[in-house]
């Protein structure tokens, strides 16, 4: 992302801000018709404690692979470029009347000036917290996009006089270039318009081939946000409707906004979000109410076999799961729930940067607390700082995490990328590397587990490579399975677990009973499959409640939720059916249903993305992807659940005098992560060879050994390089 102009313009437009002084740029947007072009507008400087109120833009540089030419504007008289995308953005929020003042990143910050641009980053969060409005841009709206211009005609035409009229209108008045949604009842004329003429040949003639809804999208959205289930949404039915809504909504959430990371922090501390695409807007809480009703609908209804046919299966769950991981951390951030460093960094791990680096900075003005030291100072955390190689950030990141957490914890989930070519030691993490669909949901729940209760010792570091803990090696695998994919659907995933489960014993072994860790080998595998934990949710429509719980040694619940969601329905004939236009599903139990839907989100949570493995000694369980026959099963101290490790290839190690900076030490505790102290920096030194050294290839669940299972007497020095 940078501004196309050259250094005698940038020294015009960007002298230097006084350092340490909470100085940011605005600019001001002059007053212009849609029509009006170039663009106008002026830079001004204001301290961030007393500047006049302001709008911040929150934006992607460009939408996707939009390959459109940049936008000419000018900045305090000078000719500048800007992306496509950020001057549609401009051009729609500029007032025919008067002075818009916005804060946009890219105009605002001397792009080129890495000092600057670090200490600005630093106060991102308190631009966008103390912001009027954060205007969320989407983009500008195709050719091909049904927006409603006629619905709103018709919207528009009422007495100027009547007060619920001028309500609708106001927004129009202020700016004609948008429509806004408001969430509430002053948006029934809207929705009575549009679902009013939705099937007349008055709706055939306007649409043409204007294939794509996006009007009918956010009445869906509307409805949804109001409380109304998703399956009583008759439109998401009708075929003459569903197709063009759907793919309205596939539309709005296919925007590069989406996928972009720095906007998390943007809306979580927003105290105003509001949503823009083309001419209409709605503010957040409208999309994050329909969110939370449908993730609600889909655990109890059997929709999602509706949309099958429809070929949009996956429209409405990406909306929710995308909605709600931003929604869910802007209310633990209106509560001021601490924001765990690791949990944060997990969480928007698999959104996109183009910086590197920013996959960290773009979420630490969400992390308040990095922990305490022994003496019980603060731990520094990360300070931006672009000038830094990427390898070096994500190292010192993870040793922060390590240090943060007390544990061990920061190594589980997607390390590295699989083809082995990264020049990192394998436990560090690389942030730029995408996890797995649902791999934060997975690894926040290691903390239900306590694998090296017993295990006692410290954690240290040689240098800036070998990372060494006490730890005991429980067994060896010698058989792998597939990978079982994220959302696959329930019967590709049936079939892949029936595989699983047929691998259980050797050809001619019958017997499937006794299992070594205790208890039948039956009920060792449908516990492996969900991790050994339940899943539970609820809402009451002002706070949303979603959490794991570890299993009861005896419980049936989920186990009778396995058996149904194993068994295939049994009439042959069973489908869903096309009556008068509109999708029909067959009656079905919904205590059955809604069993199957929940033992499905369990096992993608705990399961997707991973692959069934045994033991030579018959341990059973699930592993990272990578992970082959060959290698260890070893328990770590600082770690709650397992490691597969593999023994490095390039024998030993040697350390030539390297500092040893212990990160934490554990004696008296038996809690990984509980107890366990950071201690002060010590000048120590290493001269040894480390043999044998071994790499992480990723964390594990195996039945039997979750909980206090290694034996302090066994355990040795393992070395993680």
């Amino acid at each position: 992302m940078s501004l196309r102009l050259d250094s005698r313009i940038s020294r015009y437009l960007y002298p230097q801000l006084e350092p340490g002084a909470r100085t940011i740029r605005l600019i001001e947007l002059l007053p212009g018709d849609f029509s009006a072009l170039p663009i106008h507008c002026q830079l001004v400087e204001k301290n961030l404690a007393t500047c006049p109120s302001y709008k911040a833009l929150s934006y992607s540089w460009r939408n996707g692979n939009d390959t459109s030419p940049d936008g000419a504007i000018f900045c305090n008289s000078k000719l500048i470029y800007v992306s496509a995308n950020l001057h549609a953005a401009l051009r729609r929020l500029r007032s025919p009347s008067t002075i818009v003042t916005l804060w946009v990143d890219a105009i605002c910050i001397n792009q080129q000036d890495y000092a600057e641009r670090a200490y600005q980053v630093g106060m991102m969060r308190d631009i966008y917290q103390n912001s009027s409005e954060v205007s969320i841009w989407l983009g500008e709206s195709r050719p091909e996009d049904h927006m409603g211009d006629w619905i709103w005609e018709n919207v528009g035409g009422a007495d100027d006089d009547d007060d619920d009229d001028d309500a609708l209108l106001r927004a129009k008045r202020d700016n004609p270039n948008i429509v806004q949604w408001f969430g509430d009842t002053r948006d029934i004329p809207k929705l009575e318009a549009y679902f009013s003429s939705a099937l007349g040949e008055e709706r055939v003639s306007r649409f043409a081939d204007k294939k794509i809804d996006i009007f009918g999208a956010f009445c869906v959205l509307h409805l949804l946000a109001s409380g109304v289930p998703v399956d009583k949404i008759w439109h998401l039915r009708h075929v003459s409707c569903s197709t063009g809504i759907v793919e309205g909504l596939n539309a709005l959430m296919g925007k590069a906004w989406w996928k972009r990371i720095w906007v998390v922090q943007e809306t979580v501390v927003a105290k105003k979000p509001v949503i823009y695409y083309g001419n209409l807007c709605a503010p957040w809480r409208l999309f994050a109410l329909a969110a939370v009703e449908y993730d609600t609908c889909r655990m109890r209804d059997n929709f999602i076999s509706v949309l099958s046919h429809l070929n949009s299966a996956h429209s409405l769950m990406q909306f929710t799961r995308v909605i709600m991981e931003i929604e869910s951390t802007r209310r633990g951030w209106e509560k001021r729930e601490p924001m765990v460093p690791l949990t944060v960094l997990r969480k928007f791990r698999s959104r996109l940067a183009t910086d590197p680096k920013d996959k960290v900075f773009a979420v630490l003005g969400l992390i308040r607390s990095w922990g305490k030291e022994k003496s019980g100072q603060a731990i520094k955390g990360i300070t931006p700082d672009y000038a830094v190689r990427d390898h070096q950030i994500f190292l010192k990141t993870t040793v922060l995490l390590i240090r943060n957490t007390r544990s061990l914890a920061a190594l589980a989930g997607t390390l590295q990328r699989s083809n082995g070519q990264s020049a990192m030691p394998s436990w560090v993490t690389d942030w730029n590397c995408p996890p797995r669909v649902n791999e934060h949901i997975r690894v926040g729940n290691i903390q239900l587990y306590d694998a090296s209760k017993y295990l006692s010792g410290s954690v240290t570091l040689h240098g800036q490579s070998i990372l060494e803990t006490q730890g005991c090696l429980m067994d060896q695998v010698e058989y792998v399975g597939r990978t079982l994919e994220s959302e696959q659907g329930r019967n590709r995933s049936r079939l892949t677990v029936l595989e699983w489960f047929n691998t259980l014993h050797s050809p001619g072994e019958t017997n499937l009973e006794e299992y070594v860790g205790g208890g039948s080998l039956q009920t060792a595998f449908w516990r492996t499959l969900c991790a050994d934990l339940e899943f539970v949710q609820y809402t009451d429509r002002s706070d949303y409640i979603r959490e794991f719980r570890r299993l009861p040694e005896q419980t049936n619940g989920v186990n009778d939720a396995y058996e149904r969601w194993l068994t295939v329905d049994e009439n042959p004939n069973r489908r869903t059916s096309l009556v008068g236009g509109i999708w029909v599903e067959p009656t079905n139990s919904q205590i059955e249903r809604e069993s199957k839907n929940a033992f499905q989100y369990l096992l993608e949570c705990t399961s997707g993305g991973r692959r069934f493995f045994k033991t030579k000694k018959g341990y059973i369980g699930t592993g990272p992807v990578d992970m082959s026959v060959g290698d260890s099963v070893a328990v770590l101290l600082g770690s709650r659940v397992p490691f597969i490790i593999r023994r490095d290839d390039q024998g030993p190690r040697r350390c030539f005098g390297q500092d040893i900076q212990v990160l934490f030490s554990e004696w008296s505790s038996y809690a990984a992560g509980k107890g366990a102290m950071v201690q002060q920096d010590e000048t120590i030194r290493c001269y040894s060879s480390h043999q044998p050294c071994h790499r992480v290839i990723g964390d594990a669940y195996v039945h039997g050994i979750m909980f206090e299972c290694a034996d302090p007497w066994k355990s040795r020095s393992i070395f993680l390089v």
